[in-house]
């Protein structure tokens, strides 16, 4: 059963269950009213046909007004009628004389109205005997069983109407739900997970809905996007592994297979061996950087503690300078500035950022690291990069059009680095100005003198 048809049929039951609710109380209340009003002629009735029957003679007058049948019950019941033959006495007498003498004394003893199979009736004390004045309830019945008949036949008519309108209604308060499930039909169908729920502006609960599935649907976009490109990040990264390692090892391969072969002389394998020794440390040096982003795509958690930016940069410098003495490096940074960081990470920062240097510009270029509190920053007077390349700086494996050096692994780890601890890296540089690589960490640092 749909829901249009499930509320309209609680509707519908709901209206009949009020409207019987309503005929049974009005039936009983008018029946009520009607016997109270019988009961009160009753009583007022006998006293008036003893008196006519103790001064008989009125002219055109019987001991009772039409309406009422009076008998006048002797001993052992022998019953005789005072009234007219309108209306017909038959029942009253044939209901009173089922009394035994014991119940008609104590009926009139009470002097309260009591019921007969379709009469009210009333008894008082009379000579020897009882009088007993009965009315008819015929036409109180009739009078109940018209109210009741034209209660039904209004009903009818009301359910009718009800049950036409409120279809209707019911429809028309649903036809944004049937909108939303047309939608949804399409999305599930199609797959286009751009479609939307359409939204009236109104504040319903229809439209609250609507606003809510939407939310819900541009979250799911944003997941299937985010995972799609995910695989394709994992795709290409594979690829572009694949293609870095494929070159050592080729490069091993075919050494040892010319070792193999005799092909190497004694002169020549000395070579040959510096040769499978350096291709080894650059797959290692690969090995190395892509454990060190698959740590870092995990979200491993970092262990940060109070450190000095500043001794870490120095270090870092000193480092370089040993491997590059001919480099001038200089550090503008406070005497002391601490940081809440990982510290193991922090130091590779430094040392990546200050190795690409190295790698990417000419011996002899100067190099600045700029400390300040929540960015660290390191800038060179090298040939720069174009804006192709700088846009593309910290994408995995991506290495400039001007040198081959290194795996192109180094800025995407500072950036991994920069993004684990909630900050982020930004790179600026144009031919013959330079490169600036700044970090911005969130956690708090402050400078002291």
């Amino acid at each position: 059963m749909t829901l249009n048809a499930r509320l309209l049929t609680g509707l519908l039951a709901i209206a009949v269950a009020g409207l019987t609710i309503m005929g049974v109380v009005s039936a009983f209340v008018l029946n009520g009213y009607l016997m109270h009003r019988v009961d009160d002629d009753l009583q007022a009735t006998p006293g008036h046909a003893v008196a006519r029957l103790l001064r008989p003679g009125f002219p055109g007058q019987g001991v009772a007004p039409a309406r009422f049948v009076v008998l006048a019950v002797g001993p052992a019941n022998q019953v005789h009628v005072l009234s007219g033959d309108t209306p017909d006495p038959g029942r009253a007498v044939a209901e009173v004389e089922k009394l035994s003498e014991a119940e008609l004394a104590a009926h009139a003893s009470t002097r309260e109205p009591f019921s007969l199979p379709g009469l009210r009736a009333v008894a008082r004390p009379w000579r020897n005997g009882v009088i007993v004045v009965a009315s008819p309830l015929d036409e109180i019945h009739l009078a109940v069983r018209n109210l009741v008949l034209a209660e039904i036949a209004t009903a009818v008519v009301l359910l009718a109407l009800l049950a036409l309108l409120g279809r209707r209604l019911i429809g028309r308060g649903l036809r944004p739900l049937d909108r939303m499930a047309a939608t949804a039909d399409a999305i599930t169908a199609g797959g286009d997970l751009r479609a939307r729920m359409p939204g009236s502006g109104e504040r319903t609960e229809a439209a609250r809905l609507a606003a809510a599935i939407n939310v819900m649907l541009e979250r799911i976009e944003q997941a299937f996007w985010a995972r799609s490109r995910s695989e394709a990040r994992v795709r290409e990264f594979a690829a572009d592994a694949s293609h870095e390692l494929r070159t050592p090892l080729t490069t091993v391969q075919g050494y040892a297979e010319l070792y193999r072969h005799g092909a190497l002389g004694p002169d020549e394998l000395p070579d040959a061996m510096r040769r499978i020794e350096d291709e080894a440390r650059r797959m290692n040096k690969l090995v190395t950087d892509l454990l060190e982003l698959a740590r870092l795509d995990r979200e491993v958690s970092l262990r940060p503690v109070a450190a000095d930016l500043v001794v870490l940069a120095q270090d870092a410098i000193a480092d370089a300078a040993a491997a590059d003495p001919d480099r001038p490096l200089r550090l503008d940074a406070p005497d002391t500035l601490i940081a809440t960081v990982d510290e193991s990470r922090i130091r590779q920062v430094f040392v990546n950022l200050l190795a690409n240097i190295r790698a990417h510009t000419p011996p002899g270029t100067a190099a600045t690291v700029r400390l300040e509190p929540g960015v660290i920053e390191v800038a060179d007077e090298g040939p720069g990069m174009s804006a192709a390349d700088a846009e593309r700086a910290f994408e995995r494996f991506h290495r400039a059009e001007h040198g081959t050096a290194g795996t192109g692994l180094g800025l995407p780890i500072v950036a991994a680095i920069a993004a684990a601890h909630g900050g982020r890296a930004e790179l600026r540089s144009a031919p013959s100005r330079g490169t600036i690589v700044r970090i911005t960490l969130p956690n708090s640092t402050t400078p002291e003198r």
